[in-house]
């Protein structure tokens, strides 16, 4: 006989360490925030230049084993002009071949970086996220952190490379193709993913530098951007709570709980329970008593982004409705779209306890529901 206990096969689970898909592109836009201030980092042609050129450096001029060199070409400067201050020469003085040329054209245009789509007309703050903060007097204040919608643009780039071998363009070209071959490339500066597409590859082989021929292949890219300056941001502070001082005023008051029964048009029918809670502008959470047993099935909002109910010091979860008993302490927590707007919630439900039977006849015959009878005299 066979002791112990057989073996179990235990099917291993495949975890996965890196995400794809929407996923990832949602953790791209994480990444930019990820531990930094609210609001993104500025953006501008100065910023997006600088990693184009580290690009360059770093990813396009290397290749075959040989690193090359890099040197900025300006809209409004020549080869030969800029070739009298070229550090890479022998010792006579003539040009070593093998090296990358880059410049920008100085006329940007309106981007296709958010497709066929356009920025929303208004020069408006847009709300990113709001904080509560602590005063220096002890008490609490709202931050606000908005900022205005950016703008696209497309900047034209050209990256050209001058060797004397043919073997050398070849080397390069495998270069660009194996960069760009999902189609879209992409540069980070301050932290901002912005993509690049290759447009064209010409063959310009016909200049010459002091009578010797060389090949040139060039290549136009155009890198998709957005432009954040850095006058687009805002920070409002409001505060929590309004506190007047002044001799004879009231008080604010308080978000409102209205709790109204009514009967339901079943025929077996449950009291129909509404508990409508009113929030004031910058009011965030309510306690209350509750002074019936109802069992909540639906919820509307207006302005409110989420909510957290507490019942007994407990948290509920309402997606599939819940239930409360007389004398619950219930305290509820939102968060808004809007701070400086009203907001209101709506729980639906019934009494359980309170059962009508339609076919029931009362005691009293004030109490039976009136019936119409048309009467047809011929």
């Amino acid at each position: 006989m066979r002791k112990g206990q057989p073996k179990k096969f235990i099917t291993p689970m495949n975890f996965r360490r890196k995400s794809y898909g929407t996923e990832r592109r949602r953790n791209f836009a994480k990444e930019i925030l990820y531990k930094e201030t609210e609001f993104p980092k500025p953006l501008n042609y100065e910023d997006i230049d600088y990693a184009f050129e580290e690009f360059v450096k770093e990813s396009v001029a290397k290749f075959n084993n040989e690193v090359y060199p890099v040197f900025t070409l300006y809209s409004n400067q020549r080869f030969s002009e800029y070739s009298q201050n070229w550090e890479h020469t022998d010792s006579e003085g003539n040009l070593l071949l093998n090296f990358i040329t880059m410049n920008r054209d100085n006329n940007p245009k309106p981007g296709s970086n958010q497709g066929d789509l356009r920025n929303i007309p208004g020069d408006r703050f847009y709300t990113m996220s709001v904080k509560t903060v602590l005063d220096d007097n002890g008490t609490e204040s709202y931050e606000i952190y908005s900022m205005k919608q950016p703008y696209s643009v497309d900047l034209q780039y050209r990256i050209n490379f001058v060797t004397s071998t043919f073997e050398k363009i070849n080397g390069f070209n495998n270069r660009i193709n194996e960069l760009f071959k999902s189609t879209q490339c992409y540069i980070r500066p301050n932290g901002h993913f912005i993509p690049m597409v290759v447009e064209e590859v010409n063959d310009e082989t016909s200049y010459s530098v002091d009578e010797r021929k060389f090949f040139v292949q060039s290549i136009g890219i155009k890198v998709m951007a957005y432009i954040i300056n850095s006058t687009d941001f805002r920070i409002d502070k409001r505060p929590k709570r309004i506190i007047m001082m002044s001799e004879g005023d009231a008080k604010r008051p308080s978000p409102k709980v209205d709790i109204e029964e009514y009967t339901s048009e079943n025929p077996l029918r449950n009291r129909a329970v509404d508990i409508t809670i009113s929030f004031e502008e910058y009011h965030d959470k309510v306690e209350f008593v509750i002074d019936t047993d109802v069992n909540i099935e639906t919820f509307s909002e207006t302005n409110i982004r989420s909510f957290r109910v507490f019942v007994n010091g407990t948290m509920y979860y309402t997606e599939k409705g819940f239930s409360l008993k007389n004398g619950d302490n219930v305290k509820i927590k939102i968060n808004r779209f809007d701070m400086s707007d009203k907001s209101e919630l709506v729980f639906k439900g019934y009494n359980p306890n309170e059962v009508y039977n339609s076919e029931i006849v009362p005691e009293n015959v004030s109490d039976e529901p009136v019936k119409e009878e048309r009467i047809i005299i011929e």
